[in-house]
């Protein structure tokens, strides 16, 4: 009995240790999310190489926004300047505005891995989640993001999912989640360092 219940708490544990493998902080340039400067602001679709960008927020604040190069506030998480290059932000969340929006990008060819960095705003009522889903929407992992950044300028974490499923949905959903494909991860410290003394002066454009 001794034997039995060992073999199944190291079975659970490596259970426990392949669900959350295909998580990954080091995101290729390959899987990495692209976007083109468009400061566009709406539910799209937008279609860019080698996906289709769409969002359920049609109006809130204006709508999501996609390629977009301004300034994008996250509360106690900081902002982001606009120097990270054009980004894609959901622009709003359940705790302001009751509703639970998601930011979708379906992929023309399916890939094995994806990713992006990312920010949002912490401490909201319902999750913030980051998932993929097969070419038939059926989900294949999620995450809910919990990481706290601070106040700095252009901060934030590279997360991303590589899978043996192909991937043909990549979802972020909830409390004004932004994901950008740049800088390269060696250069951010920089790129946040440098940027603090401005923290003071550079006005965020989307409010909440």
């Amino acid at each position: 009995m001794r034997k039995m219940t060992v073999l199944l708490a190291v079975l659970l544990a490596v259970l426990a240790l392949q669900a959350g493998a295909t998580v990954i902080t080091n995101i290729p340039p390959s899987a990495r999310i692209t976007m083109p400067v468009m400061n566009y602001f709406g539910p799209g679709p937008i279609v860019y190489g080698n996906y289709t960008w769409s969002s359920t927020n049609v109006s809130n604040q204006g709508g999501s926004v996609f390629g977009y190069t301004g300034g994008y506030g996250y509360l106690g998480n900081g902002f982001w300047d606009g120097a990270l290059g054009p980004m894609a932000g959901l622009n709003d969340s359940f705790d302001a505005w009751g509703v639970q929006d998601t930011m979708t990008f379906a992929f023309t060819n399916s890939v094995l891995e994806v990713g992006g960095f990312f920010n949002y705003v912490p401490n909201g009522s319902m999750p913030t989640t980051i998932a993929v889903y097969d070419t038939s929407f059926n989900l294949i992992e999620s995450y809910n993001l919990t990481f706290v950044v601070g106040t700095g300028v252009n901060l934030g974490q590279w997360l991303g999912f590589q899978e043996t499923t192909p991937i043909g949905y990549f979802t972020m959903t909830g409390n004004y989640i932004g994901v950008a494909s740049t800088p390269e991860p060696s250069s951010l410290l920089l790129l946040g360092s440098g940027a603090l003394g401005l923290a003071g002066v550079i006005r965020r454009k989307l409010r909440f």
